[in-house]
């Protein structure tokens, strides 16, 4: 009975067509789009970046050209924390010929692809309906491309496309397939390969009889036993992995520093409750636009619902409900352990979008058909509120599928970065390989990328997450405000030496007191040095620095200033009074 009325939906729906191949290509088509769009936007300007990038893919340049950031503590850093597989594909790419930065911009579309592809295959095997599972694709691919996780091509865009391999060859029981998933998950994003033995675990009980027993199968026993083996060889050499910046943060670290607290570079303590558990690195971060996923919340209401295609829904449809417990426990143990684990959401963020996706699928594929029989049994009555609920149903179904696939809208939440100091990026690549520019500027977080030089600090690279890397931050930034705002004029040269900078860039406003407010700067452990700075700007004294800009410039935007370091000790040599 049940296969009479899937075979009729199927061909209501794709006429004489294979149902499941045509439903794969239809969703392979959806990534091809946001992608093909994402790839024009990507390369369609000289300078353009993804945020996250600047942070972990513009070092392995130097696997092209081994001269840029060398002796770089900010390069070190990020090489070292980087997982093995990530950097070794980039790595191998750079061999190739392909530069890391645009590999970047190609990689989320394959990605994309292989995610579309595993989530359909495993959505199909959950509830056996090609719509189902075209919309299950289609909702998880708004995710992705409506956020900057895919496209920022760091570790945690390849969560994707391997975890949706994993469910898939998980339900298939296919052994071997399934622990390589496991194998480079850790490879590429350690911290979810606890919640996929996690799942595994799940799989040994079953509920029968209103109690919990055992699963006598032993294919779910070997799958436990082989992951295990897998995922902790895996795990083993990233948690006895040493490196010159020491371990990680303590909690009772993180909570005495202001860059955890509220409005610090690193918010975590000091929000809202309602905030600390839905929200930021403490929180489940459910997925909120666009909405429709939140359609996949109805699935256990709907399990209990004497609908005709409810009966449809195999029992592999636990799993997400595996999924979940897994990810809430490891999102626990990793507020418990913290930060051992990492930051909590981490557990969360990735599965719930699979989670909700599918089940999201699942319930619209049962309302539509269900909206569909109401249709048929009063299309003979001609009710003008029939009409309107059936033009209001389309107009929600046409916004739904309309509104997220506007390249406008879904570049915004990409996380796009464009460099828009084109001359200072220029003469800036004509300086020897091993310059060094400080600045307190946001515009230090982009040298790297558009300039390919080294900066003495910034935003973007100042993570607290490891005490022996940000102290030396910290330090770097405390002598450059110093250098900037508070140095007499001896000082001035003896910071300038001390960490060899060749350029100082200032911002046309930083002699400004709102300029310091930047949250990373008035929110750390060393605002009492910045607050100086502000309560010396608010007296009205330039500082030397102040008093250099024009006279020492080689660079001029309508922004800022690139000052040359030679010129501002020279400036006050006895020979070199300042003009």
């Amino acid at each position: 009975m049940e296969s009479g009325r899937l075979k009729r939906l199927h061909r209501r729906i794709w006429g004489d067509a294979s149902p499941e191949v045509t439903g794969l290509l239809l969703s392979l088509l959806v990534p091809i789009y946001f992608g093909a769009w994402s790839l024009w936007f990507a390369f369609g300007h000289p300078f353009v970046i993804q945020d996250d990038a600047r942070q972990h893919i513009v070092w392995f340049q130097q696997f092209v050209d081994p001269a840029l950031f060398q002796q770089d503590w900010i390069a070190r850093y990020f090489g070292t924390v980087a997982p093995a597989g990530y950097r070794f594909l980039y790595w191998i790419m750079a061999q190739g010929g392909i530069e890391p930065i645009a590999f970047a911009k190609v990689i989320p579309l394959l990605l994309a692809l292989i995610t579309t592809y595993y989530v359909y295959r495993t959505a199909l095997i959950i509830f056996p309906v090609a719509l189902q599972a075209c919309l299950s694709s289609l909702i998880l691919n708004q995710q992705l491309w409506l956020n900057d996780d895919l496209s920022s091509a760091t570790p945690r865009a390849f969560v994707y496309p391997i975890f949706a391999a994993f469910l898939y060859f998980l339900l298939r029981q296919s052994l071997i397939p399934g622990l390589i998933t496991i194998a480079l998950q850790g490879l590429f994003f350690p911290q979810l390969v606890l919640v996929q033995l996690g799942i595994l675990t799940l799989r040994l009980v079953r509920w029968e009889n209103r109690r919990f027993r055992l699963s006598r199968d032993r294919r779910a026993s070997l799958f436990w036993i082989s992951g295990m083996i897998v995922g902790t060889l895996t795990l083993l050499p990233f948690l006895l992995k040493t490196s010159e910046f020491g371990g990680a943060i303590t909690a009772a670290q993180m909570q005495s520093l202001p860059e955890y607290g509220l409005g610090g570079r690193s918010e975590y303590f000091g929000v809202s409750p309602i905030a600390f558990w839905l929200q930021g690195g403490s929180g489940l971060r459910i997925p909120v636009f666009p909405t429709i996923i939140w359609a996949g919340l109805g699935l256990p209401l709907l399990k209990r619902m004497r609908l005709p295609l409810v009966k449809s829904i195999a029992p592999e449809v636990n799993l997400l409900g595996q999924v979940l417990i897994s990810s809430l426990v490891c999102f626990l143990l990793a507020h418990l352990l913290l930060l051992r684990l990492h930051f909590p959401s981490r557990y969360t963020y990735h599965t719930l979008r699979f989670i909700l996706s599918i089940a999201a699928g699942i319930v619209l594929t049962v309302l539509m058909d269900t909206g569909w029989r109401w249709v048929q049994q009063r299309r003979q009555q001609r009710d003008w509120q029939l009409k309107l609920k059936v033009g209001i149903a389309v107009v929600t179904a046409a916004i739904v599928l309309i509104v997220p696939a506007i390249p406008a809208l879904f570049f915004q939440f990409q996380g796009w970065v464009i460099g828009e100091e084109t001359a200072l990026y220029e003469y800036l690549r004509t300086q020897p390989k091993q310059t060094l520019v400080a600045s307190l500027s946001p515009e230090a977080n982009n040298l790297p990328a558009f300039a390919q030089r080294s900066t003495l600090t910034g935003r973007e690279f100042a993570l607290a997450h490891h005490p022996q890397y940000y102290q030396q931050i910290q330090a770097r930034t405390i002598d450059l405000i110093r250098l900037q705002y508070l140095a007499n004029l001896e000082e001035v040269k003896q910071l300038i030496q001390k960490h060899h900078i060749d350029f100082l860039l200032v911002d046309r406003n930083a002699f400004t007191p709102d300029y310091l407010m930047q949250d990373w700067l008035i929110h750390s452990s060393f605002q009492n040095i910045v607050q100086q700075a502000i309560d010396q700007m608010h007296q009205g004294n330039l500082s030397a620095i102040g008093q250099l800009r024009d006279h020492c410039g080689v660079v001029s935007t309508e922004r800022s200033i690139l000052l040359e370091t030679k010129c501002i000790i020279a400036a006050y040599s006895p020979t070199h009074p300042p003009t």
